[in-house]
């Protein structure tokens, strides 16, 4: 058995996915773990990929290690503006001992990152002078957070300070006159008993987590395809889809595909050889998968989306209509058709907004979007707000919804199409960058450079942006589009077809 020093290392170097199984194998070594939880926190862990703060504290906590104090403050330090509830309760039973570290550490970060460790403090209700001046300091940093901590920390020599405070308010600012009173009013409330929450490590870990593969180098993912478990092989495989193959790893992945023994496994891995489809004896063995009805639906599904930059193929096409009629076999059909953006796929799509299975719906989504089938764009929408389960299915709705929307396509129409979709169903930030990348796949799709990417990232010139909007030709439409893998995409990205849309 590995030790807990050894674990906790493969957990940082990005090795192992921190999950319940992962935590009962270091807990399941007794007390004595407890020794090597300290050496790795104490160890330099600038050599390391993944941050463990957020697992060591909560080892700690349910260690109850005296030793942890230093942790914590060291923790705090790093991260002073992002003290998270864990960390916080994990400090607390240390009561009057965490005072004077928090001091030197307030005194360290200062006023404006201090606000937090001043809150703690206040949580501490620790009687010292040295707490109590920089509460009031803070009353006069910012009075809201000031208010607040002097009512948490219930110290009644405040309160002077706050009824000064508030009578310099002016009566229109409700809100911060209304926390000073609450603060006046805590002043006088009896003395709260502390009583530590209870503390159930497992609850705070999924039952399964898959390592963190976007950290690893490629040779770390080649070697996490000779897992023991098949979860992981699969999912270090699809850390290869879409992306450019290099010798080792395509003959890694043909290995894979030809020889596991978990058939979700080989599909997964005939899925990310679809970069090598231009190679004959690869794409006659996927197809040769594809249209083996005695094989697992997982493995001839893996070989639809591995064959979808040549899906027009007539060592394709029949297989991948058989594994459409096949309820189970359906998504990665649909995947596959959409991704080719083979116009005579698009009748596929048809009705399938009407599934309940999310897998198929995911897909249908999309080849609503890049096909544009407008005529489903109510169904579509009203994904945008459906209850479980299929709530998460919002992101695939709104990115479909900026492909397919009706409306002339242009540069300058996108941006009313943007505030179109935000008035539809608000958005937040991160939906908006998704809606934003949408927009420019749909302008790229029809031949025109980007609007959005462009102003994010500041990667063009705009004089010469405008000039290329100026000069761009008609699209094509996206019915007649057809191009090889290697050949540039018609959408007009500049880039070759198989690294364009379908990435």
């Amino acid at each position: 058995m590995d030790s807990v020093f050894d674990l906790l290392e493969a957990a940082a170097r990005g090795h192992v996915g921190v999950d319940r199984r992962f935590v009962r194998s270091v807990l399941d070594q007794g007390e004595s773990a407890a020794a090597d939880v300290l050496r790795f926190a104490r160890s330099p862990q600038e050599q390391y990929k993944i941050d463990l703060d957020p697992l060591l504290v909560d080892l700690f906590r349910h260690y109850q290690s005296p030793e942890a104090l230093e942790f914590y403050v060291d923790v705090i330090r790093r991260h002073p503006e992002d003290v998270d509830d864990s960390l916080i309760q994990a400090l607390l039973p240390f009561g009057a001992k965490a005072a004077p570290p928090l001091l030197e550490l307030y005194e360290e970060l200062g006023e404006e990152q201090g606000s937090d460790v001043a809150f703690l403090l206040a949580s501490l209700r620790v009687r010292d002078p040295k707490v109590l001046q920089i509460l009031l300091d803070r009353l006069e940093y910012d009075a809201a957070d000031g208010a607040f901590c002097l009512g948490l920390y219930g110290d009644k020599s405040a309160r002077p300070a706050l009824e000064k405070m508030l009578a310099d308010v002016p009566e229109e600012e409700i809100e911060l006159r209304r926390e000073i009173n609450y603060a006046l009013e805590q002043l006088d409330a009896p003395e709260p008993e502390y009583q530590p929450e209870p503390f159930d490590i497992y609850a705070e870990y999924p039952e399964r987590e898959l390592p963190p593969f976007d950290v690893l180098t490629e040779d770390e993912r080649l070697g996490m395809l000779k897992s023991a478990e098949a979860d992981v092989r699969r999912g270090a495989a699809l850390t290869f889809f879409n992306q450019e193959l290099s010798p080792k790893a395509k003959a890694a992945l043909l290995a894979l595909a030809k020889e596991d023994e978990d058939a979700r496994v080989r599909g997964q891995a005939w899925s990310s050889l679809g970069d090598t489809t231009d190679d004959k004896a690869i794409r006659a063995a996927m197809a040769a998968i594809l249209n083996d009805e005695s094989k697992p639906i997982a493995e001839r599904g893996g070989a639809a989306v591995g064959l979808y930059a040549v899906a027009d193929g007539v060592d394709v096409q029949p297989g991948l209509e058989r594994l459409f009629e096949m309820k189970e076999g359906r998504a990665r059909a649909l995947e596959a058709m959409w991704r080719s953006l083979h116009q005579p796929y698009a009748k596929f799509f048809n009705g399938q907004l009407d599934e309940t299975d999310p897998a198929i719906l995911k897909q249908a989504l999309r080849g609503a979007g890049y096909f544009r089938i407008t005529g489903q764009i109510d169904k579509i929408a009203s994904f945008f707000d459906r209850e479980e389960p299929l709530d998460d299915l919002r992101e695939d709705a709104l990115f479909a919804y900026a492909l397919a929307m009706p409306g002339e396509t242009s540069r300058g129409r996108v941006k009313g199409m943007l505030r179109k979709i935000d008035g539809l169903t608000e958005l937040s930030p991160a939906e908006t960058e998704l809606v934003m990348f949408a927009l420019d796949e749909r302008l790229r799709l029809h031949g025109m450079a980007p609007v959005f990417e462009a102003e994010m990232h500041a990667e063009y010139d705009h004089d010469e942006v405008a000039e290329a909007a100026a000069t761009t030709t008609p699209a094509p439409d996206p019915s007649t589009m057809k191009a090889g893998r290697n050949d540039p995409c018609p959408c007009g990205s500049g880039k070759k077809f198989k690294k364009c849309h379908g990435a």
